[in-house]
């Protein structure tokens, strides 16, 4: 069919995902959105497209599509083993697709998720001002599920921008510097331990998802566990449930918790953890806001001067 895409194999977690779900947390509506927004952001870029545009979202192992339009492509995230019509071509550059074209990702290589995007619009409705994919409540993306295979999306305003290359210091190796830096929370002061929390390894859980990620093999002991007013938490945050072993909270979390809140991971870091490998380990290192604070905006100037995308709108 004209101007469409068709799933002919859908992966092991494939859904479509935005940026524009903004406003909706106090009605108990998460943001959902890309785990990775940094790989994200920068697929929209390859296609001239403004950072909140949809992409598909692959875990571990991705979709087989059948494009029905000529346009460009863009794939970025982690390392994957990706062909069109048979042959193998490279991620982080956008590449110029015909109808009839055969694009199949296979494994993700050094992280968990990368991200399609196409040089056109996704004729779907929003929900919630969004395309973003919320399983939950089976809302966004196509009738609320991940994709399928033989399902099909339909695109308007197809275009053929100049092939565009992501520069160099953009790309990032997931699978070295496992450091991740988080600001004290506020329940921090209720850690038995603070030795255990920063001189030990976690390891990321296989049991993690969209939700959160969980970390085990380095319980994390509090002082008391007297609940607490549930309170607004943020993708990021960090929980610790009475098992000890911490949540960090990702896209698809709930608005508020009533777990203590341990820290927060520090924004530029939250897509990176993101894409570490289930079973590897990470070390926590502490920052503080102001800290946190300084490595965003040298983010944010590093993406406005290079790439003329404007992170704080």
């Amino acid at each position: 069919m004209k101007n469409t895409i068709e799933i002919l194999r859908a992966g092991v977690y494939s859904s479509i995902q935005d940026l524009r779900r903004v406003g909706f947390k106090k009605y108990g509506i998460p943001k959902s959105g890309p785990m990775d927004e940094y790989s994200h952001i920068l697929t929209n870029w390859l296609l001239d497209k403004d950072i909140y545009s949809e992409t598909i979202e692959i875990t571990y192992y991705g979709p087989k599509i059948k494009i029905n339009f000529e346009g460009n492509i863009g794939i970025f995230g982690s390392k994957c083993d990706t062909q069109l019509n048979n042959k193998k071509i490279k991620t982080g550059v956008s590449i110029k697709v015909k109808s009839g074209d055969i694009l199949d990702i296979k494994k993700c290589i050094d992280g968990n998720r990368a991200y399609i995007g196409f040089s056109g619009c996704m004729k779907l409705k929003k929900v919630f001002k969004s395309l973003s994919t919320y399983e939950k409540i089976q809302i966004g993306g196509l009738s609320g599920k991940k994709l399928n295979k033989n399902d099909t999306i339909s695109f308007k305003n197809i275009k053929s921008p100049k092939i565009k290359r992501i520069p160099s210091s953009f790309i990032k190796r997931y699978d070295q510097n496992n450091y991740i830096r988080i600001i004290k929370g506020i329940h921090f002061n209720r850690v038995q331990n603070e030795k255990t929390l920063f001189d030990n390894d976690f390891n990321i859980s296989a049991n993690s998802d969209r939700m959160g990620l969980r970390l085990i093999n380095n319980t994390i002991e509090l002082k008391n566990h007297d609940e607490i007013e549930s309170t607004v938490v943020n993708k990021g945050t960090i929980q610790i449930p009475r098992d000890g072993n911490p949540i960090i909270l990702m896209s698809d979390s709930q608005s508020t918790g009533g777990y203590p809140i341990l820290g927060n991971i520090c924004n530029v870091d939250i897509s990176r953890i993101t894409q570490i490998k289930p079973n590897k380990s990470i070390k926590f290192k502490m920052i503080t806001l102001i800290e946190s604070n300084k490595i965003l905006e040298y983010e944010r100037k590093k993406f406005k001067s290079k790439l003329n995308i404007d992170l704080s709108a």
